[in-house]
């Protein structure tokens, strides 16, 4: 067997596949799945068929801004997006745009990203064609991601369910992210949350300046979906945060960062620190 080069901090055993709650072992395998998703096409199938022995897997990588892999076993399916190092770049003016989806309007950027590997007829490079080869025994599918990859999860659990039937939307049982930015608009949002909120936990630390944009209001009309578990400066989870509390919190957070190495908002986004600050709260649920 070779060597692992990657362990999850996750107790399977321990995994409650028929919660809608927040669960904090759930958040802790879906946040090291995506951590995972950094690594190599070949760390990544280690990692899935040996340590984690899932029997189905398969690699996605077919146009220039999108990465994703799908894991199943007899249970459940696993739909896994990669960030991206330059997330800059989908927020330049010419992707910032809203456009037309199932309900309201999403990021185009975002949209072209997952158009690469969703319903897009390419051999072995079609993600829901995958998922549907996969789902043999009735298995739950979960999606997550960090970053980018929290964007297109999103979108990719909005798809399958609000562009399927009744028995799509039961098989999503959950969507877990991390540093997710905005997809969509204030329509898009109240679309997915009509048949996704209670199954949707966006978790955001702290100060995370990705989780903040796009920005909301007149201009963009950006809107946020799902449930936000938020990572206080203190490092606990908190379920259900006033406004005013989070902005004092957030305050809170760059004035115990100041003078460290970096930006608090930018440490803030990294997937090994969600890692690490999910596993402190892993026996949390909401």
């Amino acid at each position: 067997m070779a060597e692992e080069v990657y362990n999850f901090q996750t107790d399977l055993t321990k995994l409650d596949l028929n919660s809608n709650s927040y669960n904090g072992e759930n958040a802790l395998f879906f946040a090291d799945c995506s951590k995972l998703a950094y690594e190599s096409q070949e760390t990544i199938k280690q990692v899935i068929t040996e340590q984690l022995d899932f029997n189905n897997f398969r690699f996605f990588d077919v146009g220039k801004s999108t990465q994703a892999f799908i894991a199943g076993n007899d249970k459940m399916i696993i739909v896994v997006f990669r960030g991206t190092q330059e997330i800059g770049d989908f927020f330049k003016d010419a992707e910032l745009k809203l456009k037309d989806d199932l309900v309201g309007k999403v990021h185009q950027g975002f949209r072209t990203s997952l158009n690469e590997v969703w319903d897009n007829n390419v051999k072995d490079q079609d993600m829901h064609q995958f998922i549907a080869q996969c789902q043999d025994n009735n298995q739950s599918i979960w999606f997550c991601g960090h970053s980018l990859g929290a964007a297109l999860a999103t979108l990719a659990a909005a798809e399958y369910a609000l562009n399927g039937n009744n028995s799509d939307v039961e098989a999503v049982k959950g969507i877990y992210t991390i540093g997710q930015p905005r997809v969509g608009n204030r329509k898009f949002a109240k679309g997915f949350d009509a048949i996704l909120a209670e199954k949707c936990f966006r978790t955001v630390n702290n100060n995370d300046v990705v989780a903040k944009i796009p920005l909301p209001g007149i201009l963009f009309k950006y809107a946020h979906v799902g449930q936000e578990i938020y990572i206080d400066c203190y490092g606990k989870l908190q379920h259900s945060i006033p406004w005013w509390e989070k902005i004092r919190n957030q305050f809170r957070g760059i004035q115990m960062d100041f003078g460290d190495i970096g930006i608090d908002a930018l440490e803030d986004h990294g997937s090994e620190g969600y890692v690490n600050l999910i596993k402190e709260n892993r026996k949390v649920i909401f």
